[in-house]
């Protein structure tokens, strides 16, 4: 297809690739790369960005199979399209970690195959063979004669020739991109200021909303007066929402400070009487009770169960930076909305369905996010602004207050586990598992949940490394009032959090060392070996430490990624805990790009130790007692310990993900250190629960 001079590379679908050329089907094919004749190279990007640095990732393995000059690319996000969605899923999202292991194979053929097309028109124009010629820096070049010819004068003939099917794949070895620290796209942007997050958009004739939605789960409006706030500066309506009210300004400062005046009485509904000691209690009685799903059956063993222990991971908020925001348009010709999401295709669907108009009259814009971590793959707050712009007749930004956005969320559901684990002749021979969970998946992917099991819940149980002759896995999915979805980390979290402590405990209870323990129950598997050795080793793990100081160690497979964290501490006699050392060993299969491998696992880090120590949801009165960063608390930067990250490259192609793995076990490692430095067993989170805080 040819555009402006400029070369359009359609983007298959997997199956597509192996069709006959010529035979794609235009409707299902989305471009992917532009070359224009100034040698401008646009290549789309189908992930959201929110931090994690996919918005150069994939890009850079598309333009190292293409030869690109990386100086000559630029970067658009692209629409809602069959192309670009998971290639494995089938579905228009980002999350789950699956950004790099689902595309990488997909952008490494768009970009292969785009290289044979210029070559070939590069060799029809000189009048050589294909063979002879390379393209390397945005050039194709004939070898024996040294001519060369730019990507963008050969763009329009390139872009008469049929994609090749299976395009040859650089080796390895021939890398000049992927593997290094390239330069991010974003940051740039967000440095100047120019860079355009959701709360950023400004459409011409934009007005604000504020909202307020019922605060306490399933209740309602009961009535509201918009009278009394017609006459405060800049309002121009109130509208019903879902569960709420908007009010509408010529300001977001005037819309919230009239939405506060806003009289509005709500009936609580069902649930009024929530609390976070009832939720407990109905955790308990589930876990006393029958009808247990049994997910590994684990098999018949010899010995004695001699430790039993209970965990429990806490509600906790998305929390991210920027709030819920949207902005949208609703005309005769359909709706456009400017958002920060994960869930483009999810958002499209329920607008929709929304306003009754076909899938392809509701255009999103994709934002940069200011965090996502899960929460923006949902579309309550889309739907919100759709409604008001229709109401209004005009184009509405809805922006959530920082309380609205916290008392409002889709929490990361609390876990309580039970451990039991049997031993025969000083050895583990059994570890029976039973968990409590309510549904991760239920709002984002309902067709994976069914009435008893969601495979979320069970993430990290099922596919342990460690050499355990039966491991026997239970779960009971339970319904509370409380809306649950998926947060960094889903199952694996919680449920390695459970796993990592549990098998110190068993550790310590046959005088053993924490970390040859679980070398020993490794010693199948050297890839995961590697990274638990290479963390304790650059940990110096077995040295002597100075006195008061103590050291914890954890290890796990989460999001096909390899993950070891030891955290070294002292405690003080009234509780105040320093971290003085973290070092994290992490093996993606194939590192893409160092810097933003380790910055994933820095980050990650930082989020595991605030939900370790600090983070917490908990419920009063059919509500949410915290509402902003005063009580929903969140490591600062003075708290901030130095952290190390080695990174394990052990060539496997399967890549793993790094944006949500890097909490996992740093909440065990460092609960475990705790055990060492003061011999009491932390079992529930946060610790804070326990007396312990940060040392100022």
């Amino acid at each position: 297809m040819l555009a402006g001079g400029g070369l359009v590379l359609h983007a298959y679908l997997p199956e597509a690739l192996a069709r006959p050329q010529g035979t794609a089907d235009p409707a299902a094919l989305n471009a992917w790369l532009r070359i224009a004749a100034d040698d401008q190279i646009t290549i789309m990007v189908s992930q959201a960005e929110m931090g994690q640095g996919i918005s150069t990732t994939l890009p850079v393995v598309l333009a190292e199979e293409l030869g690109a000059d990386w100086s000559r690319v630029k970067i658009e996000s692209s629409p809602v399209g069959r192309a670009y969605q998971n290639p494995r899923l089938r579905w228009q999202f980002t999350g789950n970690s699956e950004s790099t292991s689902s595309f990488f194979g997909l952008m490494r053929t768009m970009g292969a195959g785009a290289r044979e097309m210029l070559i070939a028109a590069a060799a029809t124009r000189l009048g050589v063979a294909p063979a002879s010629c390379r393209a390397e820096h945005s050039q194709v070049i004939h070898g024996p004669s040294g001519r060369a010819l730019r990507f963008g004068e050969l763009a329009a003939a390139a872009a008469t020739l049929h994609a090749p099917a299976n395009p040859a794949l650089k080796p390895r070895k021939d890398w000049r991109l992927l593997g290094t620290s390239v330069p991010r796209i974003d940051t740039p942007a967000k440095i100047d200021g120019t860079a355009v997050f959701g709360l950023d958009v400004t459409v011409p004739g934009m007005v604000y909303a504020a909202v307020k939605t019922s605060p306490v789960f399933g209740g309602k409006v009961q009535r509201f007066d918009p009278a009394s706030v017609r006459d405060l500066p800049g309002v121009l309506g109130v509208v019903p929402i879902p569960d709420g009210v908007a009010v509408v300004a010529r300001s977001y400062w005037q819309a919230q400070t009239a939405l506060d005046a806003l009289d509005v009485t709500f009936d609580d509904g069902p649930y009024a009487a929530v609390d976070s000691d009832g939720l407990l209690q109905r955790y308990r009685d589930a876990m006393t009770g029958d009808a247990w799903v049994v997910s590994h059956p684990g098999t018949a063993v010899r010995g004695t169960p001699v430790l039993e222990a209970e965990y429990q991971s806490q509600f906790l908020a998305h929390a991210t930076m920027e709030p819920m925001n949207c902005t949208a348009h609703v005309t005769a010709d359909g709706c456009d909305v400017w958002a920060p999401t994960q869930g483009q295709e999810l958002a499209q669907i329920v607008v929709a369905q929304v306003l009754g108009l076909a899938r392809d009259k509701i255009r999103i814009h994709r934002t940069l996010l200011g965090g996502g971590f899960g929460r923006r793959l949902l579309a309550d707050f889309v739907v919100q602004a759709v409604i008001v712009a229709k109401a209004i007749g005009a184009p509405v930004k809805v922006v959530w207050s920082r309380e609205e956005d916290m008392q409002h969320d889709f929490y990361r559901p609390a876990v309580l586990h039970r451990l039991q684990a049997t031993l025969n002749g000083g050895e583990l021979t059994q570890i029976a598992h039973k968990l409590v969970s309510p549904s991760i998946l239920q709002h984002v992917f309902a067709p994976a949940v069914t009435a008893t099991v969601d495979p979320s819940c069970l993430e990290g149980l099922l596919e342990t490394h460690y050499a355990v002759p039966s491991w026997k896995v239970e779960s009971k999915l339970l319904q509370v009032p409380v809306p649950t979805s998926v947060l960094r980390t889903t199952g694996f979290g919680p449920n390695l959090f459970a796993i990592e402590s549990f098998l110190d405990e068993i550790a310590h209870h046959l005088g053993r060392d924490p970390y040859t323990y679980r070398q020993a129950l490794l010693r199948g598997h050297p890839r995961a070996l590697k990274v638990l050795d290479t963390a304790a080793q650059r940990a110096s793990w077995g040295r002597p430490l100075p006195a008061g100081r103590f050291r914890g160690i954890a290890f796990c497979e989460a999001f096909a990624t390899l993950l070891a964290h030891v955290v070294e501490l002292s405690v003080s006699a009234d509780k105040a805990v320093t971290i003085h050392r973290i070092v994290a060993a992490v093996d993606p299969g194939i590192v893409l790009d160092p810097d933003i491998t380790t910055s994933s696992i820095e980050g990650g880090t930082a989020w595991g130790l605030s939900c370790a120590m600090t983070s917490e949801i908990s419920f009063a009165r059919g509500r949410v007692v915290q509402s902003n960063w005063h009580d929903y608390e969140v490591l600062r930067m003075p708290q901030m310990p130095p952290v190390e990250v080695h990174l394990v490259d052990s060539g496997v192609e399967a890549l793993g993900g790094t944006g949500e793995i890097g909490p996992v076990t740093v909440i065990p490692a460092l609960g475990n250190a705790l055990f060492a430095a003061t011999g009491q067993r932390l079992r529930s989170l946060p610790f804070h629960r326990h007396g312990y805080r940060w040392s100022s």
